[in-house]
C-alpha cells in the first residue's frame, strides 16, 4: 500500500533523533526523537493530544511508541521550531526572516507562548518589507502596534499598491490603507496644501491617522506583550537556553 511505502522510505533526523527522547513525531519522511517535557509543560495543544487516550493508537511517546503524524507541517519549519528548543548556542538566536517566520507559525499553532514571544522580539530586530511584516503579523494575531512603522510606510508611499500586494493585504486592510491616505489629504487640504504630498506630513501626524482608523490604542505595548497566559518557563528564552540538551 501507498502508507508502506512511506513507511519504506522514512529515515531518522540527522539532527533531531535524539538519545533519551521519548517522542515520535513524523513529518514528510522524516522521523524525530525528541522530550515530551517541553511539549507538555508549554503548549496546551501538546498537553491534550500527550494525555489524551491513545488505546493503541497513534500516541507518539514511549508508552505507545506510534508517531505523531503532521501531514500539513513542512519538516524544515518543524527542524527551525526545534532549533529554538535544542540551541546548542544558548542565548544566540540569529537567524533570518525566513527561520523565524516558521517558527512563529507553529508556535501559533501550537499555543507556545513563549516561543512565539521570542520569535516577535526576534522579527523586530530584523529589516523586512512592510507588506511581508503586515501579512505575518496579521495572520499569527501580532499586536498590531508593532506594525505602526508599517503602516505608516505604506501609507506615505507614492506608488499605488499592485493587485499582487493588495491580494496579499486582503480587502480590509487595503481599504483601511486607503482610508489613511484619504484622511491625510483632507487634512492637508484643509491646512491649505495645493498638492500636498505625503512627505509634507510627519510620521506623528501619521501615527495618529493610522491609530485611529486600524484601531490601535494610544499606548504602545512592548514585543514581548502580545502573548498572554505566558508560563514563566520559557522565560530563559534570550538569555540562558536552561534546558541541559542538545541536538
Amino acid at each position: 500500500s501507498s502508507s508502506q511505502e512511506r513507511m519504506g522510505r522514512i529515515i531518522n533526523h540527522k539532527d533531531y533523533y535524539l538519545r533519551g527522547g521519548d517522542m515520535s513525531v513524523l513529518i514528510g519522511n522524516h522521523l524525530y526523537r525528541i522530550h515530551s517535557f517541553f511539549f507538555y509543560r508549554e503548549s496546551l495543544v501538546w498537553r491534550q493530544m500527550l494525555d489524551a487516550p491513545h488505546e493503541g493508537e497513534e500516541h507518539g511517546t514511549t508508552d505507545a511508541p506510534s508517531p505523531f503524524t503532521f501531514d500539513d507541517v513542512k519538516s524544515e519549519d518543524f527542524e527551525r521550531f526545534l532549533w529554538v528548543i535544542y540551541n546548542p548556542q544558548y542565548s544566540i538566536y540569529d537567524a533570518p526572516f525566513e527561520t523565524w517566520l516558521s517558527i512563529l507559525k507553529l508556535a501559533h499553532r501550537w499555543n507556545f507562548c513563549n516561543i512565539k514571544d521570542l520569535a516577535i522580539r526576534e522579527l523586530e530586530k530584523l529589516d523586512i518589507e512592510p507588506i511581508e511584516k503586515i501579512v505575518a503579523y496579521h495572520e499569527y494575531k501580532i499586536n498590531k502596534t508593532l506594525l505602526l512603522p508599517a503602516y505608516i510606510t505604506m501609507c506615505k508611499r507614492e506608488k499605488p499598491l499592485t493587485l499582487t500586494e493588495g491580494m496579499s493585504l486582503g480587502m480590509e486592510t487595503v481599504l483601511r490603507l486607503a482610508d489613511a491616505r484619504e484622511r491625510a489629504r483632507q487634512q492637508a487640504a484643509e491646512s491649505g496644501f495645493r498638492s500636498p504630498t505625503f512627505d509634507d506630513f510627519e510620521d506623528a501626524q501619521m501615527e495618529d491617522m493610522v491609530r485611529e482608523v486600524f484601531g490601535i490604542p494610544a499606548r504602545p505595548m512592548s514585543p514581548g506583550q502580545h502573548s498572554r497566559n505566558s508560563s514563566d518557563a520559557f522565560n530563559s528564552f534570550g538569555g540562558t537556553n536552561g534546558f541541559g540538551f542538545t541536538a
